[in-house]
């Protein structure tokens, strides 16, 4: 059997791992001139948005044979709206490495491969269609499924990101909402050790012109002038892919719009779907049905996102309020129970609490 994957980021190199413990050793073609993404960054692996599943790395391991190894485990997120300051501590999840390091998660993976990598190579999924059994689309964003005519976009969102020096808590993460510096997107800083961290600010709606103002309002607005060691900047198209499988073209990881709007989270499910993908191949099953329960639950979450959209700084700032609240910290982010279902519920309501109808219009004589 002859496979081909299109991409050497997680879920294309879990793609890849599945297909090769078994005997298949397909061929993976990579834009770039190595493994991973060019500028390092901090993932998050949070475990609330797929409770009941507690420990995700533990999970990957024993299901899907995904042997990673964190950062750091996430013992604390301070929320920030524009006036108010929320702390949780828990056994919230990871932070992972990704990029070019040895530790980065693409890194982890690649250690294990025995098949070929085609490094500096822009490969065109229906050309290698026609001399591959099967090929894999796992380039990490939509590119290739709207030239397949199988996307379905949300939006697009402009991304910069920073490397930046200073005195961090390893185990922390910091998430920004504010809509004057992101609109409905948000901002977060994640520590790669104690004297490295991640920045970056994901806003929709403007153009990459439009981002130097929102980025020096955000730095700004937020006290977060630390030096830069390096930056970068990307286009990103959230959506969803309106099929996974198009004859002998599979699609996994973002291409298949394994990621929720949420916090932009893709990299579990997308590795999943990498894994999910070679076992469809394999065993000849029906991918569509193998995502399923995937697809449901990001699509929970996007729900969950279209609600946290409607909020004003006014709403943003009750919200972590309410978030922060001994109670509903502990129902929330330390019972382990699916309570993504209930968020959701006490968002509509939230969102009636606080609507304010348009002021009347004065009537003409």
């Amino acid at each position: 059997m002859h496979v081909a994957i299109i991409g050497a980021g997680p879920s294309g190199l879990a793609c890849a791992l599945e297909l090769q413990r078994q005997g298949v050793k397909p061929v993976i073609f990579e834009r770039f001139h190595r493994t991973g993404y060019p500028v390092e960054r901090v993932d998050v692996l949070l475990n609330l948005p797929w409770h009941p599943v507690k420990n995700q790395l533990a999970y990957l391991a024993r299901r899907y044979h995904l042997q990673l190894h964190p950062l750091a485990p996430l013992h604390t997120i301070i929320m920030h709206s524009p006036g108010h300051r929320a702390v949780i501590r828990s056994r919230l999840g990871y932070l992972l490495h990704r990029g070019r390091s040895p530790l980065s998660i693409e890194n982890q993976l690649a250690a294990r491969l025995t098949c070929p990598v085609i490094f500096e190579t822009i490969a065109d999924p229906q050309a290698l269609a026609r001399e591959y059994d099967w090929v894999v689309v796992a380039t990490g964003d939509s590119k290739a499924t709207r030239q397949l005519g199988l996307w379905l976009e949300h939006s697009r969102i402009i991304i910069r990101g920073a490397l930046v020096l200073g005195e961090f808590e390893p185990h922390t993460f910091h998430v920004f909402w504010d809509t004057r510096f992101a609109k409905h997107g948000y901002g977060y800083l994640a520590p790669f050790d104690a004297g490295r961290a991640c920045l970056y600010l994901m806003v929709g709606g403007i153009t990459p012109a439009d981002m130097d103002d929102y980025w020096e309002l955000f730095l700004e607005s937020k006290k977060l002038h630390y030096p830069v060691v390096q930056t970068c900047e990307m286009e990103f198209h959230t959506g969803r892919a309106t099929g996974h499988q198009l004859g002998n073209i599979l699609l996994v990881g973002n291409s298949g719009g394994f990621f929720s709007n949420l916090f932009g989270l893709g990299l579990f499910p997308g590795m999943i779907s990498g894994v999910l993908a070679a076992r469809a191949i394999l065993r000849g099953d029906n991918y569509e049905r193998l995502i399923r329960p995937l697809l449901r639950r990001i699509e929970q979450l996007n729900e969950l996102r279209c609600k946290l959209d409607k909020l004003d700084n006014r709403g943003l700032d009750r919200l972590v309020g309410i978030l922060g609240m001994p109670g509903i910290k502990q129902l929330i982010y330390c019972s382990g129970l699916d309570v993504i279902p209930t968020i959701q519920a006490a968002l509509t309501w939230f969102d009636r609490l606080t609507f304010r109808p348009p002021p009347a219009q004065p009537r003409h004589h």
